[in-house]
């Protein structure tokens, strides 16, 4: 995770609008979907501007940034 402070500087995102799609495109990170996500037909993710969103298919979204589903749950 990059730290706060840093964000903007290094994704070229703002807070809140950070997309799995720019991110992956402008720099390569790995990409983790909750496992969860992988049994739902739709999820919503930023579209890259505060307030605005798009809903896509996760498995789909996976396959297009190269994410890997993962348990990324806290534990109480």
């Amino acid at each position: 995770m990059v730290p706060l402070k840093d964000l903007m500087k290094t994704t070229g995102y703002e807070h809140g609008a950070n997309t799995p799609i720019g991110i992956h495109e402008r720099h390569k990170y790995p990409i983790y979907i909750s496992q969860e996500a992988e049994s739902q037909s739709s999820i919503i993710v930023s579209a890259g501007k505060i307030g605005r969103s798009v809903g896509v298919d996760p498995k789909v979204l996976a396959k297009f940034v190269d994410a890997e589903f993962a348990d990324i749950a806290t534990q109480d």
